[in-house]
């Protein structure tokens, strides 16, 4: 990795914030490392815009991000990318779908509810309902083949997270969005080293596109675990193999 520009590309929820606390106090000392060596740390995120800009101000990320599963890109400049369709073509789409499958999306659902089934603040609550490109939704027992079929034909898709699931556009992914911002700092760095972490299904195209591939752990469940060239498993749970992941790679620099 000498004489290479290093970035690091990193889900939020379960991997670098812990799933039930939202605390990333456990990653410190690979975010610290990162500090040292001026390396970027860039949140890949199913949450919004603003809950975006919350949790880089708190934790002190990149002013670069993505966010609600590669719908949009937040650059340094504060110019947005839109890659994903328009947040009320999904609530159309959605109130068609409720009508034959049990789904209730985010848009169905009061602030308390959301903060009850996400365990954030009323507050964060409301900024996590205010979305442009993604509504997540929770869904009983269904024919889930079926469902995706009918997405589908929408020219939609339906995509797995932590909690939730996803509607989004078809062509919508975190990887596509971090090929976007490679191809950015390629430009600018020329040789560069990426790094990448996430937990969840809707982190996998994420993980295909960098050099480091890491899927963190999850506590206390079977993990869907992808075929991806290079990738690697935290022995650690959440932001603490966060930081597993990251000291691991940077240290054999």
């Amino acid at each position: 990795m000498k004489d290479q520009a290093v970035v690091v590309f990193t889900d939020l929820d379960a991997t670098l914030l812990g799933l039930d606390d939202y605390s990333f106090e456990k990653a410190r000392t690979g975010l610290d490392l990162c500090r040292s060596l001026q390396i970027p740390v860039i949140a890949v995120t199913s949450k919004t815009l603003d809950e975006t800009k919350l949790w880089i101000k708190r934790i002190g990320l990149d002013q670069r991000f993505i966010f609600e599963n590669g719908g949009g890109i937040h650059l340094e400049n504060g110019k947005i990318i839109d890659l994903g369709v328009d947040y009320s073509v999904l609530r159309q789409v959605m109130l068609k779908l409720s009508s034959t499958f049990p789904v209730r999306g985010f848009g169905d659902m009061k602030t308390e509810e959301i903060a009850e089934r996400t365990g954030l603040s009323l507050e964060e609550a409301k900024i996590a309902a205010l979305r442009r490109f993604s509504e997540p939704f929770v869904c009983q027992e269904t024919d889930f083949e079926k469902l995706e079929n009918v997405v589908g034909i929408h020219g939609l898709q339906i995509v797995r997270g932590g909690r939730f699931y996803h509607l989004q556009a078809s062509g919508q992914s975190k990887g596509n969005a971090v090929a976007y911002l490679l191809k950015r700092f390629k430009a600018d760095f020329g040789r560069v080293f990426s790094i990448a972490l996430g937990d969840s299904p809707n982190d996998f195209s994420m993980l295909s596109k960098a050099d480091s591939p890491w899927l963190v752990r999850q506590p206390g469940q079977e993990q869907i675990i992808p075929e991806i060239n290079n990738l690697k498993i935290t022995a650690k749970i959440g932001p603490e193999g966060w930081s597993e992941a990251v000291l691991t790679t940077l240290n054999k620099r």
